[in-house]
C-alpha cells in the first residue's frame, strides 16, 4: 500500500461497465516491504482506494 494524492476523477468504460478512475500521485509513503522506484501519476480503479482524506496538503489553506 502506498499513500497518493488525488489529481483527478473520472469515469471509464471498461467490459461494457462505467468504472470510476482516480490518477493518483503516490507520495513515497509506503507500508510494503520493497519501495516504489518511480513517483509518476498513475491511474487506478476506486476500488483500490484504501481512505481519501481532501486536503492532507493544506494547499487549499492558501
Amino acid at each position: 500500500m502506498a499513500d497518493a494524492i488525488v489529481d483527478r476523477v473520472t469515469v471509464k468504460k471498461v467490459d461494457g461497465i462505467l468504472r470510476p478512475m482516480l490518477l493518483v500521485q503516490p507520495t513515497g509513503t509506503e507500508s510494503g516491504f520493497v519501495p516504489r522506484k518511480r513517483l509518476r501519476k498513475e491511474w487506478i480503479s476506486t476500488e483500490h482506494a484504501r481512505l481519501c482524506l481532501p486536503d492532507v496538503t493544506g494547499e487549499r489553506d492558501a
